[in-house]
């Protein structure tokens, strides 16, 4: 496997455990720092509020420039800041420095796109999906390490910081070049790539509204006691990872539409069925392995499919425009389900499912 395709791996698993990792660490802050659960939620939502805002010119950077400079600028400032969250005594510093995390690290995500959409058209489903494990296992660590980063949550940040400020000096091997050719006039006035973005917004608000308030709900709000949130948050994240596997193969087989489509439906009725099986508990490890494979078996088929509407030369400005528009689903998601639940929990539970409705209804429309 190439060097650049690692690097693209890595930055993606990294920027991932930043925002994936407050689902965790909130557990402790909000003992700590008595936070309620908008507050929880407000976090997240000033990081996409900074990814969003700054997505597009991130974007347009990295078709221009190219993604080893992308790579190098984003990922070094990133360190930074989350070298300070390692530091973080007040609930106002967590807040500015997720909203500065947002801003910065927006630039690695389509940065490794970019790499990813020179693999060839044979191999872009597999690597694309390959790319995108990288949220499912980082979910996976941080559900089987969430004890010891709730203990030692600001080494966690220390150990990222060091990780991410490694990576991006080592994008300066990466050979591939920006382009003076590209449009990103025509990606943000393509009709048929609006609605690829709103379909990716409300997998985005079902797949981080799930992922981020997943642990604290179980833990905070549902009762469960002792190691059994931890369990079901780690059967959720391992269903996650199968999700990756089958979305390699599938699409070469269904096509990426009916692969979208299928993961939706099935996502909207394990969020449904939660609700009923709250009290039986052992039937809630099969049903939570399904809930996490659909909650993310959607994103690699989606993202080729916006790669293939307006093709590898505007990789970074179609990826960026998409982060624009539709990262508004994950800002919006978890405040607005830490709203529900503050009350009445289980209507956070229905308010997921919201986004993946929204995109199976424009999904007809393609």
């Amino acid at each position: 496997m190439d060097r650049g395709f690692i690097i693209a791996w890595s930055i993606t698993f990294l920027q991932l455990a930043v925002r994936l990792g407050w689902g965790i660490v909130s557990v402790v802050a909000a003992e700590l720092l008595r936070l309620s659960s908008v507050q929880i939620g407000l976090v997240l939502t000033l990081f996409y509020i900074g990814y969003v805002v700054s997505s597009i010119p991130w974007g347009i950077l990295i078709d221009k420039a190219g993604p080893s400079r992308a790579i190098l600028i984003s990922g070094t400032l990133s360190s930074m800041i989350i070298l300070l969250l390692s530091l973080a005594k007040t609930y106002t510093q967590i807040l500015l420095l997720y909203l500065m995390a947002g801003l910065l690290t927006a630039g690695l995500f389509p940065s490794a796109i970019k790499i990813v959409s020179y693999s060839g058209q044979e191999r872009v489903h597999g690597r694309v999906a390959l790319l995108e494990s990288a949220a499912p296992i980082v979910l996976a660590i941080l559900s089987a390490a969430s004890p010891l980063i709730i203990k030692y949550w600001r080494t966690f940040y220390l150990v990222i910081f060091l990780a991410l400020l490694t990576v991006s000096s080592s994008s300066i091997t990466i050979k591939i070049r920006g382009s003076r050719n590209t449009k990103p006039r025509d990606v943000l006035i393509s009709f048929m790539m609006a609605k690829a973005v709103v379909i990716r917004t409300g997998e985005l608000w079902g797949t981080w509204g799930t992922s981020s308030w997943l642990l604290p709900f179980l833990a905070l709000y549902d009762g469960l006691r002792g190691i059994l949130p931890e369990l079901l948050f780690f059967t959720y994240s391992i269903g996650q990872l199968i999700s990756i596997f089958l979305a390699s193969a599938l699409p070469k087989l269904m096509g990426e539409k009916k692969v979208i489509k299928v993961s939706l439906i099935i996502f909207i009725i394990c969020d449904l069925s939660a609700i009923l099986l709250l009290t039986y508990v052992l039937l809630l490890f099969p049903l939570f392995l399904i809930f996490g494979a659909s909650s993310f078996l959607y994103r690699p088929p989606t993202d080729v499919l916006i790669i293939k509407i307006m093709g590898n030369e505007n990789a970074g400005t179609s990826t960026g425009y998409a982060n624009a528009v539709s990262q508004v689903g994950s800002m919006v998601a978890p405040i607005f389900v830490g709203l529900a639940i503050s009350i009445y929990p289980v209507l956070g539970i229905l308010r997921v499912a919201l986004g993946p409705l929204l995109s199976l209804i424009m999904l007809y429309t393609i």
